[in-house]
């Protein structure tokens, strides 16, 4: 009876885990560039009993019967399917269509990526996120240009002062080996871990990267609908947990007032 409370209770908190990975999913389905969260489930370990119910010592051989002893999470994965693109007009604003992270560059230096193309021009002329980081590598939009215009392989053009096209230098992407390996640490931001390979900087449009879209940035790749339907569904699992705890804590009752 002790192994049904603790069975239930392990499910009512990975539910309870599972519930906080989809409020956060819909609390950033207008976030940009922003990827959803997905719980992956794991059961725990097993006990081995007989006929009896009397459990077995690990060393025993009989196979008798196995009795689980709940669930816990195993792990949380970002899921990196593409994002709807929002029209903005804005010539700043860039959203990759396809595979690719732009590399940008914290305060101390360190490289991040992320999908967020939104970009502006700070007062010494390079490209920054809205947070203040760097793009890598870096563009410099010089004093007086106008007419900006970032061409789908990522070269970017301004019109001088005398009308004349230059061009200012190329944006590049950077594909992960393994993208679900990235570490989301906020602000739209993804650090690198072993698990991710080699960040391979590549021209866009190019070896599997997808295409730069001007004026246009990546919404959430959040589906609403999905999220409700999995929520509904973790709020009954969580239900039904409450409901085996509430059984076996009746049973145990039951046991402890018997009268011989």
């Amino acid at each position: 009876m002790i192994t049904a409370l603790w069975t239930s209770a392990s499910g009512l908190l990975s539910q309870q885990v599972a519930v906080d990975a989809i409020s956060n999913n819909i609390a950033n389905v207008d976030t940009t560039g922003y990827k959803k969260n997905t719980t992956q489930f794991q059961d725990l370990f097993y006990r081995r009993a007989n006929s009896l119910g009397e459990f077995e010592p690990e060393t025993s051989s009989r196979t008798g019967i196995s009795i689980g002893t709940g669930v816990r999470i195993s792990a949380t994965q970002k899921l990196f399917d593409q994002g709807r693109l929002e029209q903005t007009d804005n010539p700043l604003d860039l959203a990759i269509d396809g595979e690719g992270f732009f590399r940008v560059l914290l305060a101390d230096g360190t490289p991040a990526y992320t999908r967020d193309g939104g970009f502006h021009v700070d007062k010494s002329g390079q490209l920054m996120t809205p947070q203040g980081y760097r793009l890598d590598p870096a563009i410099k939009i010089p004093e007086g240009a106008s007419g900006i215009t970032v061409y789908p392989d990522g070269k970017v053009s301004v019109a001088t002062k005398t009308g004349e096209l230059k061009e200012v230098g190329r944006i590049t992407l950077f594909k992960a080996d393994n993208p679900t390996g990235l570490l989301a640490i906020g602000e739209n931001l993804f650090l690198p871990t072993v698990a991710v390979g080699k960040m391979v900087e590549k021209v866009p449009a190019s070896d599997g990267v997808g295409t730069l879209d001007q004026g246009f940035v990546e919404g959430s790749n959040v589906d609403l609908a999905d999220e409700m339907t999995q929520l509904v569904i973790a709020q009954r699992a969580y239900q039904l947990n409450s409901r085996a705890l509430k059984s076996a804590d009746d049973m145990l009752g039951i046991a402890t007032n018997i009268r011989g």
